[in-house]
């Protein structure tokens, strides 16, 4: 693949995260426009030769940076609407754009950027950061988005973890809400584990020590092996043992199944209020 000229428009947590697969990806020949107002956490990226960075479009502009084969749209929903107004003459016919902002749609980004536009979507999550993500891609009809877009968009998105490709963009919502915020969740779950250990009496550093490692540990057993996780579950638990009396609390009508459905609706709604 030809070298390609990729502009970054935010360069927050996730942002960051991407450029570090990007840079460490020997199979990509890229030079990177980076556009971030806040570049405190930024300074990894001294002596980085692929790398132009600015505070704004104006700025990028003004240098003369290079025209963009992809420009990748990581700013909060929030701010979007104003972020690709101030792209410029950054923003060209032939140009790419990929989208990893939760709930904003292509027809939305489209209305802004052009009926011609070419539109990717993505939604990665924050594992992105070790190369241990999962990202959900789902790219406009193929007149709308060629296969060597696809092609730049995948190998882009592969340097930070697993790539899924969806056919059908009204699965992206679900997607932002299990897996996009999924890692909270289960950030979450090693909290309550720890708290849990506590109560029962284990001192903090312990507690803290064993939830996190049995939470990685559970993890990678999944990855390993083929067994569905409901086997593994099952597998643990013996009748009338420990780990059934805690299953029995867990999995009654109120808890940690019903308590999930409405955490993921919840975040599917506001994934979907996001993009009105």
């Amino acid at each position: 693949m030809a070298q390609q000229q990729i502009t970054l428009l935010g360069c927050g947590k996730m942002g960051s995260a991407m450029l570090e697969g990007w840079l460490a990806d020997t199979n990509l020949d890229a030079n990177f426009t980076i556009i971030e107002p806040h570049q405190t956490h930024l300074g990894w990226l001294q002596g980085q030769k692929t790398v132009r960075l600015y505070a704004d479009c104006a700025a990028a502009i003004a240098d003369g940076a290079p025209v963009s084969t992809m420009i990748v749209l990581a700013v909060k929903p929030q701010m979007m609407d104003d972020a690709i107004a101030d792209l410029g003459v950054m923003k060209h016919a032939d140009c790419a754009y990929l989208s990893i902002a939760a709930g904003i749609s292509t027809d939305w980004l489209k209305q802004r950027l052009g009926d011609a536009a070419i539109v990717i979507r993505a939604m990665p999550n924050t594992p992105a950061a070790i190369g241990k993500g999962i990202t959900v891609l789902y790219a406009d009809a193929p007149n709308q988005a060629p296969n060597q877009v696809r092609d730049l968009a995948s190998q882009l998105l592969a340097a930070v973890g697993q790539v899924v490709h969806v056919q059908d963009e009204a699965l992206m919502d679900g997607v932002t809400a299990l897996s996009g915020s999924g890692p909270a969740y289960v950030f979450l779950l090693v909290e309550a584990m720890t708290e849990a250990g506590i109560k029962a009496g284990l001192p903090d550093d312990l507690a803290t020590e064993l939830a996190k490692a049995t939470v990685c540990g559970a993890g990678a057993l999944m990855a390993a092996v083929d067994t569905a996780p409901a086997i593994l579950r099952e597998n643990v638990t013996s009748k009338g043992g420990t780990t059934a009396a805690a299953l029995a609390v867990l999995m009654a009508d109120d808890g940690l199944a019903s308590l999930m459905i409405k955490a993921v609706a919840a975040a599917k709604g506001r994934s979907i209020e996001l993009g009105e």
